[in-house]
């Protein structure tokens, strides 16, 4: 992948500036230089937030990166091209942003947006992706890396390297980590350990609850805690007492059968003693009843003869209630018949009354069809009315257009005059442009001039800034060098004080070892106070103070070394402070060379003297072009915008006269229309022409809606009068019908009589038959009672030959004895139950009992695996190599193969990277100690010991070698750019001298080497830069600089 191009809208410092790499073709290597917080790294971070939608230190998104310059109405955007495989990428990222509504006031929200578009090698667009989930996967497949494997790839900070390789092996694990992604093992061994903790958490709540469950065993009183004896022992015992509980309960559960039988018997005798007495009770009361009946025999005898008198009259109830209906039926249609004849009498009278009228409906008729004609030729006027009235608005209009075009045509006239004068005007201005082009020339030449010498004297104030922190620097590292050496004393007499006490103690111990009577071989005493029964605890202090040893010797070691970097340090500051006073020198004599130069230039061409303040008088010189510029710009701009003016003015008053010819034919043509339709209406008054044609329609509605109410009245009579004869002929039939219906009744009603003579007449009978209510009680007496008899008969004939002695039996005591056994039933049942719950609660803890015991003996066998394994995994080992570190010494040693190819050939085959393998006294010094092995000398010697030079060579290889890695882990993409961000600004001139060539070594691999920097030696060596320059308000801007 080589970079082309990457434009900056609105992101960061930058309102739209292009970074174009394809202009740096003179060389490979490149310098971006500018001031701090210009936005050198913000280019870095525009590159990585256009392919993955982030920046390179994820410390901000891609919507905090949005320009506090930017306008609510810019949007923030990221565009970058790059080359890939002969193929042209074209990548444009929008963040989500606040933007100024397109209509209206107010802001919107506009989401994230992003395009990929891809050109075959002539240019011509092969596709294009607008979804993000598309776009990132297309990036995905191509480079082979996220946006993190990307800025460790691409960007070296060369800083973080010097000190790796310096660093402790527990700092480069958590360097590593992060790089090669190992924290799954760093995991994976915290969980061992979290996982052994819990476990053995899990194994002491499985031993308490061991004893818990003890205690709820029925049995548990006062015995020895199942804690000191064996699982078979309790579950054995436990086994015996529940086979004791077992057998209680069936003997007590036969006492119980035994109890159930005795309580059904004496409940059989009970309840049959009791049914012989109810048996006894009922006869006697049925009898009592059977008594009663009889006493009502004749008054239900006397009801029973009602009822059959009652059911043969109502044989004649239907002819009755027949004869009664047409009664009443016929007298009604007589009535009926008597009020048609009534209305239809009235009806006739009104016909011929209408038929009287037949003259006046004649009249109104004739007086209709005159009005109607009069009508029409109103109507036929209006239209021409309505077109007389229309024709003579448009005429007013028209004429009032033409006025209103005359007075548009002399404004005209009288602009074009002006717009003359102003040309006359603007040409004036513009004659003297000739004379401004040179003076901007010169200007132009002064300024960059004026830049350099501007440059030159913030170097200046750079360099006195750096003089003075440097002195400050050096006094601060020679205290803390005094420092570091006063601790070494002290660290040097605690070792010796250690190494003698430790000393005592080993003789000490020496003298548990010597045989009673044996001189000792330091004094030569025969008698040793120390018996053998001291050895153990001298061996303890022994051990203490070789650790603490060891301790204090690490320390001695650590402060040498600090003591080692101090006075390199403060070599390299005095190198530093004699290289920045004679650069102080050299850039003050140039000032002063520049100032004389720019003195002179300015007085022989603007007449200025710039003794003073030579930046003040460019600035003046700046502001008066500038107001030049500006009025001859305003000028030109003026000739253009009047000729057009002019042109249009023209164009428009030519427009105006001929519309000013076709209204005024369009007035003649309206005038001639209007003669016509004036003709036409004759005296009619057009005003009131629509108002009387509206009230000859009223008066004719009204005269129709009279005639034809008048024809629907004599219609409606003429009908009445059918229908009423129709009705009074149907009526005299039905009159008929009913009468004859009425006879035949009557003659079944006599016959009837004539055949029972126990009733008198008709009227006997229809009393009788209104007594409805009467006869349904009697009724219901009577079968009640005959119901009561039947019922009665049959239960004495069953209860007939029953009997009770209420001596022979004693119900009270039969009761009370039921009672005794049903609560010696209850108590034996409580008692069953409890024993049975107590059996199966107790099983139920055996069964617990047993699970829990078997789960501790797993839980206790998995706990020793897992302890055996965390310590190995977490480096308790020989070796003092945790799995994570011994996986990170595989990566490392890749690195450092890779680093020695570099290296070797930087160096010129002096130099080689080792990886030291030897244990060290502690962890954290063991496993990724890094070693440099030096051929001149033919020895190994820590990398902390290089110097500043050779330092940065060193860190440029591993840093190189760690890309490389990486790359090939991905996929192999060949990434054809890097960027070094910083790093230079600590080296002296020899050191950096080394850091250049070996930068020039690498770029002739063919890499584009971007050095990200504003130390001022690296302005004159690389002639290749993209220079980031700030304005006073934050904003930055990119220019060019080559040679």
């Amino acid at each position: 992948m080589k970079p082309q191009t990457l434009r900056l809208k609105n992101f960061g410092p930058f309102i739209d500036e292009t970074i174009d790499f394809s202009k740096l073709t003179q060389a490979a290597l490149f310098l971006i230089t500018g001031k701090t917080g210009a936005g050198k790294t913000t280019i870095f971070d525009g590159m990585t937030y256009a392919l993955f939608g982030e920046t390179s230190g994820r410390l901000r998104t891609g919507k905090e990166m949005r320009s506090l310059f930017a306008t609510p109405e810019d949007e923030t955007s990221v565009l970058f091209s790059f080359e890939h495989q002969q193929l042209r990428y074209e990548i444009e990222r929008k963040p989500e942003q606040l933007l100024a509504k397109r209509k209206g006031e107010g802001m919107r929200k506009q989401a994230a947006k992003v395009s990929l578009t891809i050109f075959d090698e002539k240019g011509k667009e092969i596709r294009q992706l607008t979804k993000r989930s598309e776009v990132d996967q297309e990036i995905k497949e191509l480079l082979n890396l996220d946006a993190k494997q990307f800025s460790q790839i691409v960007l070296l900070p060369q800083g973080e390297f010097r000190n790796f390789l310096i660093s402790s092996s527990s700092e480069k694990e958590t360097v590593l980590r992060n790089l090669f992604g190992t924290q799954f093992f760093q995991r994976f061994t915290e969980q061992l350990k979290e996982k052994a903790k819990n476990k053995q958490k899990e194994l002491d709540h499985l031993e308490q609850e061991l004893v818990l469950l003890q205690r709820q065993f029925s049995s548990y009183e006062e015995k020895q805690p199942a804690g000191l004896q064996s699982f078979e022992t309790v579950i054995n015992e436990w086994k015996e007492y529940q086979d004791q509980v077992s057998t209680r309960i069936t003997s007590e559960q036969e006492v119980l059968e035994q109890l159930k039988e005795e309580q059904k018997i004496s409940e059989t005798d009970y309840y049959h003693g009791k049914n012989q007495k109810s048996a006894y009770e009922e006869k006697q009361k049925l009898l009592a009843e059977q008594q009663a009946l009889n006493e009502q025999q004749q008054v239900i005898e006397e009801h029973q003869r009602w009822v059959s008198h009652y059911e043969v009259a109502q044989q004649l109830r239907t002819p009755l209630e027949r004869s009664q209906e047409y009664q009443e039926s016929l007298a009604a249609q007589e009535n009926d018949k008597q009020q048609l004849t009534t209305t239809f009498n009235k009806v006739v009278s009104d016909l011929q009354k209408w038929q009287e009228q037949a003259d006046v409906r004649k009249n109104l008729e004739q007086k209709i069809a005159e009005m109607s004609q009069e009508l029409q030729e109103k109507q036929r006027l209006i239209p021409v009315a309505d077109a007389f009235r229309e024709k003579q608005s448009e005429l007013s209009v028209m004429e009032k257009k033409v006025s209103g075009l005359q007075q548009e045509i002399q404004q005209l006239v009288a602009q074009q005059l002006s717009l003359q004068e102003q040309q006359q005007t603007s040409q004036t201005v513009l004659a003297t442009k000739g004379e401004l082009q040179e003076r901007q020339l010169a200007y132009e030449r002064l300024r960059l001039e004026g830049e350099r010498y501007c440059e030159q004297h913030q170097r200046l104030d750079q360099l006195d800034k750096e003089l003075g922190q440097n002195h400050q620097h050096f006094e601060q590292t020679k205290e803390q060098l005094v420092e570091k050496q006063r601790l070494l004393e002290q660290q040097t007499q605690d070792f010796k004080q250690c190494k003698s006490d430790w000393a005592k103690q080993q003789i000490t111990y020496l003298q548990t070892l010597l045989i009673p009577g044996e001189p000792c071989p330091v004094c030569g005493a025969t008698e040793h106070p120390l018996t053998p029964d001291n050895r153990e605890s001298v061996q303890e202090n022994l051990a203490v103070l070789e650790e603490k040893m060891v301790q204090v010797e690490q320390s001695i070691e650590k402060t040498h070394q600090e003591i080692g970097r101090k006075e390199a340090e403060i070599e390299e500051i005095n190198q530093q402070l004699a290289r920045l006073g004679q650069q102080q020198m050299e850039t003050s004599q140039q000032l002063d060379q520049q100032a004389i130069y720019l003195n002179t230039e300015l007085k022989a061409i603007f007449q200025i003297d710039a003794q003073e303040d030579i930046v003040r008088g460019l600035a003046e010189i700046e502001k008066t072009l500038n107001v030049h510029l500006k009025e001859i710009q305003k000028a030109e701009e003026a000739q253009v915008r009047i000729m057009e003016e002019l042109a249009s003015n023209q164009e428009q008053s030519e427009q105006l006269k001929a519309q000013q010819t076709l209204h005024n034919e369009k007035i003649q043509r309206l005038q001639g229309e209007i003669a016509g339709l004036s003709q036409q209406l004759g005296t009619e008054d057009i005003d009131t022409l629509a108002k009387e044609a509206d009230q000859l329609v009223e008066q004719l509605i009204k005269m129709k809606q009279e005639l034809e109410e008048q024809m629907a009245q004599g219609e409606k009579l003429q009908q009445e009068s059918a229908i009423l004869t129709t009705k009074v002929d149907t009526l005299t039939e039905q009159i008929e019908k009913t009468t004859t219906q009425v006879e035949k009744e009557q003659r079944k009603i006599s016959s009837f009589l004539e055949q029972h003579t126990d009733f008198s007449s008709q009227e006997e009978i229809a009393m009788l038959l209104k007594e409805t209510a009467t006869y349904e009680n009697r009724k219901t007496t009577v079968k009640e009672y005959q119901t009561k008899q039947l019922v009665l008969s049959t239960r004495l004939e069953q209860l007939e030959h029953v009997t009770y002695d209420e001596k022979s039996q004693d119900l009270t005591a039969l009761s009370e004895r039921i009672e005794k056994i049903k609560q010696n039933i209850e108590e034996q049942q409580q008692l069953i139950y409890h024993l049975q719950q107590e059996y199966q609660n107790n099983q139920k803890v055996i069964m617990e009992f047993t699970t829990c015991y078997q789960n501790s003996q797993e839980q206790l066998d998995e706990l020793i695996q897992l302890q055996q394994l965390s310590q190995t995994m977490n480096g308790e080992n020989p070796k003092k190599t945790s799995i994570e570190r011994y996986v990170l010494q595989v990566y490392l040693q890749e690195v450092l193969q890779v680093a020695n190819e570099h290296l070797i050939r930087l160096t010129k085959s002096r130099y080689q990277f080792e990886l030291d393998e030897e244990v060290g006294s502690y962890r954290g010094k063991t496993g990724l100690e890094i070693n440099v092995y030096d051929d001149e000398a033919g020895t190994t010697r820590g990398s902390h010991t290089l110097s500043g030079g050779e330092s940065f060579i060193a860190a440029l290889s591993l840093a190189l070698a760690l890309a490389e890695v990486i790359q090939a882990q991905a996929g192999g993409i060949t990434i054809e750019a890097l960027f070094i961000d910083e790093g230079f600004g600590s080296l002296d001139e020899e050191a950096l001298e080394m850091a250049m060539e070996a930068l020039e070594t690498v770029e002739s691999e063919g890499r584009m080497i971007g050095i990200i920097s504003h130390v001022r030696e690296l302005k004159e060596r690389v002639l290749q830069q993209i220079r980031i320059d700030t304005k006073g308000s934050g904003q930055s801007e990119i220019r060019y600089h080559f040679g």
